[in-house]
């Protein structure tokens, strides 16, 4: 009977594993609760019908044409499950979005993260593609200007 409960246990937080590596929030709290990783397996299966950035490939090649020259150009994307709202992060000496612009709130949780540069500086998210439809969801451009509030 221990084995029976012992595998339950196991089955049940299966998913939450797999989503720690696709998930922007910390893996405590991703399996802190088995229902997280349950959302992010329907999530997955509901919006992997037909996708149009459906792999790696295909997003990176739309990321390079959308985000090819200054002020942001693209070098890397990573499917993520975003909660939503998401605040977009920005590393010390990055571009910063405009005002009220740091906030996104995508649809779909499955987006392409798209890491790139801001003239020249440290690599950051420049924007996010919905990996189901293609639409860009969120973009660093237009920047903030200069002393401007964030």
């Amino acid at each position: 009977m221990a084995f029976i409960a012992g595998a339950a246990v196991v089955i049940a937080w299966i998913p939450s594993f797999v989503a720690t590596a696709y998930s922007v929030q910390p893996a405590g709290e991703v399996l802190a609760n088995p229902v997280n990783g349950w959302a992010f397996l329907w999530d997955s299966v509901t919006a992997s019908r037909d996708p149009r950035l459906g792999t790696p490939d295909v997003a990176m090649q739309e990321a390079a044409q959308l985000w090819a020259g200054s002020p942001a150009v693209a070098a890397d994307v990573s499917l993520k499950s975003l909660p939503s709202p998401w605040t977009v992060p920005v590393p010390d000496g990055g571009a910063h979005p405009r005002a009220g612009h740091d906030v996104v709130a995508p649809a779909d949780p499955l987006q392409w993260v798209v890491q790139g540069r801001v003239n020249g500086g440290p690599d950051q998210v420049i924007g996010l593609l919905d990996y189901r439809t293609g639409r860009v969801v969120w973009d660093i451009r237009p920047l903030a200007t200069a002393g401007a509030a964030r």
